[in-house]
């Protein structure tokens, strides 16, 4: 299926030597100018945000930068294994990459991650050899992205999902042969055991075939010899309120064969608020006149409208303290704080009586003005 080509570079307006710095900044005020909350309605600016958040998926990734720069239109192709590598072998068995359960392509995804690989290597780069005593000892440990918004990283959410995690065979019982054949020897060893080295001479290189027993065996139909069969299960898991970028769930006896199914989270950056700790950051606007007299403004956060006091001489940059308004703790008692950063806002348009105005308080001032006739 063909890929439409998207310059991610063009789209956040950024050189190819963009640092990670420099893509943030673009896309934050991207975001901002085609959020859906600033257009309402605008189909085309709805779409111009869907390929900003695209291009910073890709460009704040390195892994993902390095694949795009490389491949260009293909390199989706070549993340999901296209060269034929799958996406867990370089990490010895932990898939890194990032993951939005909400999204589609789930099922190539997992098949691609829990398929065979290459060079025999299997569930995450173990061998066979490893990922059965892996089960006998009581399973696998996963790991497994989930990307949510900063939202649903304050409220807290739950999500459904479904794995195809690799289980013991119950057909062999994880051996992955049915039975061996005592008078019939192994094809390819011969019934020594053992196969040649690279140079052509017996060694103590152990036959793959028949695991050094020099017997045949029936290879388990139902596994086809990996001792492992994958199986679909159903994964609910609640995010708590207050979760941190690269913190890690642990779900108890969910993954491969009863081990451990671990969710790293990845918090996708917010157009209108920056993340400290428990603490947030934001803007908003403040009318000059209420900057000069003093009045009030309002202020959004996460958890809805708020209306703060301005002292009168506010000027733009001013940091204002919400105390309990960030992102409440993890662990519970309370919440970080929200720094509100006022910014004085001038109207582009004004009236005649409003310029007249001005105008005079500008005389009363001595302030140096030109006055449009």
């Amino acid at each position: 299926m063909a890929v439409d080509y998207k310059d991610y570079y063009q789209i956040l307006g950024v050189p190819k030597a963009a640092t990670e710095k420099e893509v943030k900044a673009a896309y934050r005020k991207l975001a901002r100018q085609y959020h859906p909350d600033v257009n309402p309605g605008d189909k085309t600016a709805e779409e111009k945000f869907k390929d900003v958040g695209e291009a910073y998926e890709v460009l704040s990734d390195a892994d993902k930068r390095a694949k795009y720069d490389q491949y260009g239109d293909q390199w989706k192709a070549f993340s999901q294994g296209g060269t034929g590598s799958h996406p867990g072998a370089a990490q010895g068995g932990v898939y890194t990459g990032n993951f939005d359960f909400g999204g589609g392509g789930i099922d190539d995804f997992l098949s691609s991650l829990f398929s065979g690989g290459t060079g025999g290597g299997g569930f995450g780069g173990f061998s066979r050899a490893e990922r059965r005593a892996g089960m006998r000892a009581g399973g696998q440990e996963v790991e497994y992205p989930i990307e949510i918004g900063l939202e649903e990283a304050f409220k807290g959410t739950s999500k459904t999902f479904t794995l195809s995690l690799p289980q013991t065979c119950d057909k062999c019982g994880g051996s992955g042969a049915i039975s061996a054949g005592k008078s019939k020897p192994c094809p390819m060893c011969a019934g020594t055991g053992k196969v040649k080295g690279n140079r052509g001479f017996f060694g103590n290189n152990t036959c793959p075939q028949c695991a050094g027993t020099g017997q045949a065996v029936e290879v388990c139909p139902q596994c086809h010899g990996d001792g492992t069969i994958s199986k679909r299960k159903p994964i609910d898991v609640k995010i708590p309120a207050g979760i941190g970028d690269g913190q890690r769930l642990r779900l108890a006896g969910q993954g491969a064969g009863g081990g451990d199914l671990y969710l790293k989270v990845t918090i996708r950056p917010h157009p209108q608020f920056e993340r400290d700790g428990d603490d947030l950051r934001t803007e908003f606007s403040v009318p000059y006149t209420v900057a000069a007299l003093g009045g009030e403004a309002a202020v959004e956060t996460l958890g809805g409208r708020k209306v703060v006091a301005v002292p009168a001489g506010t000027q733009s940059g001013r940091s204002f303290r919400l105390g309990g308004l960030g992102m409440p703790h993890l662990k519970g008692g309370g919440a970080g704080d929200l720094y509100a950063k006022a910014k004085v806002t001038v109207p582009k348009d004004l009236s005649p009586r409003e310029r007249d105005l001005l105008t005079e308080l500008a005389k009363l001032r001595q302030d140096s003005v030109k006055v449009s006739k």
